[in-house]
């Protein structure tokens, strides 16, 4: 709404609200309006949510609702500024205080007239001002002790009780910067204006922030389940690899169940496992995206597509899922379109230097050797002569042949003649100075180096609103030659097709392109210490031999005679190996395509009530091809292992089309799913506000569908002509061809013949109401009821109902409460309710397995691979939950503290049958596990100066996961020592550590204690054991549960110091309460290679230590395994597994705002971060409990520190 003051061109149409005035009319009208004082405009109220939008489309707005004229010029407009403003039922006053105080312009208002005019500003010669003002809310509540300062500048002040400040000397052109711990930080420009009304934002509190179930969105003053909420603030705060480390410390009780080795990603578990199926289950919470389930990965969406995560924890909250929400619900919500177009670029640099070796405990090389030579001669010893010891080892044409290393070969060549002391020695002396494993990280591993890109673009209209994104994320990993790249694309656009209809569709793709090396060779223990991959010249080191075999057939390993042997044939291919040349043979190329389309349509029918409905599709393609060229190393030894020779005639026999040309295997699968939901919103408050009742109800379908897998596996390849051989893969897998080397028939590995293809489909029916009475007092429920092709035909298991209740009290809105001024906002929660799980891989009916006989193809028949359960039924969790919300001193502390108990019955477990049934075991419903806990969420900004600003946030989650009914029992110790995730007693610890009681140690020898307290050794009168009386404990009454495997207890500390310009973040995360074993040196083998090996107890060295295999007395050498095993799984083995580790720690420097808008730019943020960067660990020497594997005592890879650069930019 405007009056134009340009010349009036064409005549006024008729019919138009508001005429078109020419200079002199504006003037006269100005002139005489300017004199009066209008008391309406004080009373008009406006409500207005925009975000960059266009100074003249708010003012049209504005008008509108105030039934307001505006008089401005199109030529003045170009100056100003986009608007962003958020505020309902706020004086028409302080929305145009709000609007003005950023922009070149001012505003006066005469009469029911705004009128927009230029800033004069005075020349004072001195370029400085004295600026007066008061800081207000929207609603013209004033501030107190908020700091207002120029930035840039050693000026500021704190306001005083009605909001106002003074600020002296003051440039023109200043920006000043408000803050406080109530208040969002703002910044306006001073313009000139020597008086300013700072309009500000409050924090939002902990009772009007807004949650997200999926399913609706609601206050959470109205919600009584227990919801951990993540905005993108938080999420943005440092720099994250993925979504899933961007959670991580930020929900109490959401722990991070690390994969030790690094060949998997960390899995989230929210409350406990509350399941014995990890495979047909799983234990991670269910990934929702706007409203609906999604089978794509943390890790695989673009974290900066995300606006806001919701963590549901308890049934009040997640039962609306149903049979998929007993493990907790993860619902992220996207970005959208707000204003004018935005522009926001994001790039991040990682670079992970390669890990340090020397946490690895490993021993030198020197000592290696030493003990290598020890068990040489331990062996040799055995035997009358050098002939007779190394033929147990094989020749060619010796099925039983075993490998042996360069060591024993030289010790072989040195007492056959075929070399002298001082070569023997000089060898040795060389081979000292080696060190394969830092020759390894030298040459093969290189510090993995990450970029990504992303740039999104927004914007919005009244009508309609976009988001769209594209991701560009690239990679090359530790090991050479692996390199990974993806492409993402997120698009969704809402718009309003009438005023009761709303539209939303969208796609997410996303587009990888990985080469991965053959993993035979991504281990940098593959060869001997003492070996090298380049001389000191940087020239290959070729090895004639190494202990890797094909993989593609079922010859094994050869040794170094028979690789001499075939070397000297010229029939045969060389076996020659260095890993610099493997790794650049077999890669494998993997691509993958995975697609998400979605669509939403929402129809208001009448006030209050609307109908949604939402679909959603999602397919996934992965293809991976593999071409190993016949030069290979791989297919050299392929070739020899199906290679004829007779000596005699010196004649060779092949197999046909095999040795012509490479190997060529392609791989793909596919998997898809869909979502169909329809439901009625209702939302209504009645008697202004003393009632607010929300309802939902609808129905939701759903069908997930795994096609057959298609491969392909050609022999003879040639990758120019895209030509192969044929060969008899039926006879070569079943009865192969003989072998020269092996001595009988070697087999070639074919596909997996069994197909299969996987389908399932879902109906569901819910609904919740929730009804708020005087904004006090809660109810809330919910019920659904599921149903699926997995369930028998017995009505009490198809429709078992999952339901929840809660309660809710805003006790911060009693009368009583007010006058606790301290208290900002306090709310009381209690929810039970009922939720389920389902696994796949169990049914109600018989599965069988077609197959055709080997020998005679035509022949068919069925193998039944699975009994029926018919009395199959969902997993049920019933959770009950106790919370509290608090925000006190104004805010300034804030948090939630919350107690459950999670019962979960009808697990699927392993159940002991009757053998006359037709089978010895069967999963079905007859598991019981108990998960208790408390969770503490505590925030403060407990420190604000103006310029200096300190916060703090701690989560911490207690778990204790108890076994309560297990049907099948071992009554072997071992299983229960081996496998404590598989196998259970009933009122133990979930996943606990069972140890042997240790007795003690005799020359060397550890002995512990049956379930009688008797010794498992019986020694002599010299302390030598009695081999006869040397037995293993079997009976599970004999072991000690020292504890849970899992942490009982996690959380995290969040500090933030903020200095003007520059944010300086650490994450530290810390876990404990549970046990891990203590790494020990294994007493049953020859192939130890830690630290102490040289320190072991012998006859010569009698010390506190234990003997090694070496070391045992001949006698008692077949016991060691037993002896072993006992001693490494004692109880005096077990240490704690507490440790806190500086996650990450980043500083990010914001370029100052008036910089930013001369260059065009709405912000810019630089970020430099590191993470890994030091952690503690109760364990000590230098265990890192994340990459340990806790049951079996052993480490894995440090984790590598990464430096980590990137920035943001605005436009």
């Amino acid at each position: 709404m405007k009056f134009n003051l340009q010349p009036k061109k064409n005549p006024q149409r008729p019919g138009k609200r508001i005429p078109r005035l020419n200079l002199s009319t504006y003037l006269w009208v100005f002139s005489t309006l300017f004199l009066l004082c209008s008391y309406t405009s004080e009373a008009q109220n406006i409500s207005i949510n925009v975000k960059d939008a266009p100074l003249e489309t708010v003012l049209k707005n504005i008008a509108k609702q105030a039934n307001y004229e505006v008089f401005y010029s199109q030529k003045l407009l170009k100056s100003a500024k986009p608007v962003t403003i958020a505020v309902k039922n706020t004086p028409l006053r302080s929305v145009l205080n709000s609007i003005f105080d950023a922009q070149p312009l001012k505003y006066s208002i005469t009469n029911q007239t705004i009128v927009i005019s230029a800033i004069i500003k005075e020349d004072k010669g001195t370029g400085s001002i004295d600026v007066r003002g008061r800081v207000i809310n929207a609603k013209n509540v004033p501030f107190p002790g908020v700091n207002v300062r120029v930035v840039g500048a050693e000026i500021g002040a704190i306001t005083d009780s009605d909001g106002s400040f003074v600020l002296n000397n003051v440039p023109e052109n200043a920006t000043i910067e408000s803050s406080g711990l109530t208040i969002e930080k703002k910044s306006f420009s001073v313009n000139g204006r020597t008086e300013l009304t700072l309009v500000v934002e409050e924090k939002v509190s902990i009772m009007k922030e807004v949650v997200v179930t999926g399913f609706q969105t609601l206050a959470r003053s109205h919600s009584t389940g227990a919801i951990s909420k993540i905005d993108e603030k938080t999420l943005n705060e440092n720099i994250n690899a993925n979504l899933l480390t961007a959670l991580e410390g930020r929900v109490a009780g959401l722990m991070f169940q690390k994969n030790p080795s690094g060949s998997a990603a960390d899995k989230p578990i929210l409350r406990g496992i509350g399941t014995f199926s990890s495979l047909g289950v799983g234990y991670t919470p269910l990934l929702v995206i706007d409203g609906l389930p999604t089978e794509l990965t943390l890790e695989e969406i673009n974290p900066y597509d995300i606006e806001s995560v919701n963590v549901l924890k308890d049934a009040a909250a997640a039962s609306i899922y149903g049979s998929r929400a007993a493990n907790g619900i993860i619902v992220l919500t996207t970005k959208k379109g707000n204003g004018s177009l935005k522009v926001s670029i994001n790039s991040d640099f990682f670079i992970a230097t390669k890990p340090n070796l020397r946490d690895m405990n490993y021993a030198s090389t020197s000592d290696l050797i030493d003990f290598e030579q020890a068990v040489y001669n331990r062996e040799r010893a055995r035997f009358a002569n050098t002939a007779t010891m190394f033929s147990s080892y094989g020749d060619v044409g010796n099925s039983s042949m075993k490998y042996y290393s360069p060591l024993y070969q030289l010790n072989r060549d040195f007492e056959e003649g075929k070399i002298n002391n001082l070569d023997y020695n000089n060898t040795i002396t060389q081979w000292r100075k080696n060190d394969y494993n830092k020759d390894y990280r030298d040459n093969v591993w290189q510090n993995e180096l990450r970029q990504r890109y992303n740039i999104a673009f927004s914007g919005s209209t009244s009508k309609q609103n976009t988001y769209v994104s594209f991701n560009y994320d690239e990679s090359k990993n530790r090991i050479k030659n692996n390199d990974s790249r993806a492409f993402n694309l997120y698009a969704k656009s809402s718009f309003q097709v009438y005023n009761w209809l709303n539209a939303t569709i969208g796609l997410n793709g996303t587009y990888s392109n990985d080469d991965v090396t053959d993993s035979s060779f991504g281990n940098y223990d593959i060869q001997k210490r003492y070996e090298r991959i380049t001389d000191d010249n940087g020239d290959l080191v070729i090895s004639p031999f190494v202990g890797i075999s094909d993989g593609f057939t079922s010859g094994g390993v050869i040794n170094p005679l028979v690789a001499s042997k075939i070397a000297s044939l010229s029939g045969f291919k060389p076996v020659t190996f260095n890993v610099l040349n493997a790794l650049q043979e077999g890669i494998t190329h993997e691509k993958s395509l995975s697609l998400r389309a979605f669509a939403n349509l929402r129809a208001k029918i009448w006030k209050g009530l609307s109908f949604n409905t939402q679909f959603q599709y999602e397919t996934r393609r992965n293809d991976n091809e593999q071409y190993n060229d016949i030069n290979s190393y791989k297919m050299r030894y392929a070739i020899n292992s199906l290679t004829g020779y007779n000596p005699t005639t010196n004649a060779y026999t092949y197999v046909d089309g095999f040795s012509t040309g490479g190997r060529y295997k392609q791989f793909s699968s596919q998997a898809s799913n869909y979502s169909f939901r329809n439901q009625l919103d209702y939302s209504q408050d009645f008697s202004e506000g003393k009632h607010s009742v929300s309802a939902i109800a609808g129905f939701e379908m759903r069908e997930t569908f795994v096609p057959r897998t298609i491969e392909q596996l050609r022999y003879g390849y040639d990758p120019v002509t895209l030509t192969s051989a044929v060969i008899n893969n039926l006879a070569l897998s079943q009865t192969g061809v003989a072998s020269y080397i092996y001595g009988n028939n070697r087999t070639l590995a074919a596909l997996s013949r069994t197909q299969q293809e996987i389908l399932h489909r879902y109906f569901s029916v819910f609904s919740t109401l929730g009804y708020t009475f005087l904004s006090k007092y809660n109810v809330t429920g919910s019920y659904r009821v599921d149903r699926a092709d997995l369930f028998g035909v017995d009505p009490k298991y198809k429709n078992r109902p999952l339901w929840s209740a809660g309660l809710g009290w805003n006790a911060s809105n009693e009368d009583f409460m007010k006058k606790i001024q301290w208290v900002s906002s306090l709310k009381l929660r209690a929810t039970y309710g009922v939720n389920g799980n389902i696994d796949q891989t169990t049914t109600p009916y018989v599965t069988a397995t077609r197959r055709n006989d080997n020998l005679y193809q035509s022949l068919q028949y069925i193998n039944i691979t699975a009994q029926p359960n018919p009395l199959l039924r969902w997993e049920k969790t019933q959770s009950t939950n106790l919370g509290i919300d608090y925000s006190l001193f104004q805010s300034k502390l804030r948090g939630s503290v919350d107690i459950y108990r999670k019962y979960s019955s009808d697990l699927l477990a392993t159940t002991d049958l009757d053998p006359t049934v037709g089978a010895l075991t069967r999963r079905i419903n007859a598991g019981a596990l108990l998960n208790k806990g408390i969770e503490f969420s505590i925030g403060s900004e407990w420190y604000n100066n103006g310029n200096f600003h300190i916060s703090s946030n701690v989560v911490l989650g207690f778990n204790k996961t108890t076994v309560k009914k297990i049907t099948r029992a071992q009554s072997n110790a071992s299983v229960y020592v081996s496998s404590p995730s598989d196998y259970f007693l009933e009122n133990e610890i979930y996943n606990s550590l069972y140890a042997y009681k240790y007795g003690g140690t005799i020359n060397g020898y550890p002995y512990i204690l049956d379930e009688n307290g008797s010794p498992s050794i019986t020694f002599d009168a010299n302390g030598n054991p009695i081999s006869n009386t040397i037995k293993t404990v079997n009976n599970p009454d004999a072991l000690v549960n020292m504890g849970s495997l899992t942490p009982t207890y996690t959380g995290s500390l969040s500090q933030r110091f903020s200095y003007r310009q520059f944010d300086l973040n650490m994450l530290f995360v810390f876990s404990g309460g549970n046990v891990m074993r203590k790494e020990v040196l294994d007493m049953s083998s020859d192939a130890v290679n830690l630290s102490g090996i040289s320190d072991r107890y012998t006859d010569l060295q009698q010390n506190g230590n234990t003997r090694l295999y070496v070391d045992f007395d001949e006698s008692v050498r077949n016991y060691a395994g037993t002896i072993s095993s006992q001693w490494r799984n004692s109880d005096v083995n077990v240490v704690d597994g507490d440790y806190i580790k500086l996650r990450n720690i980043s500083l990010g420097y914001n370029l100052p705002k008036s910089f930013a808008n001369k260059i065009k730019m709405s912000s810019a943020k630089f970020t430099f971060q590191v993470n890994n960067l030091w952690y503690w660990s109760a364990a000590g020497n230098r265990i890192d409990p994340e990459v340990y594997s806790v049951n079996a005592g052993t480490r894995n890879l440090p984790s590598p520190k990464t430096y980590l650069f990137g920035f943001n930019l605005t436009i």
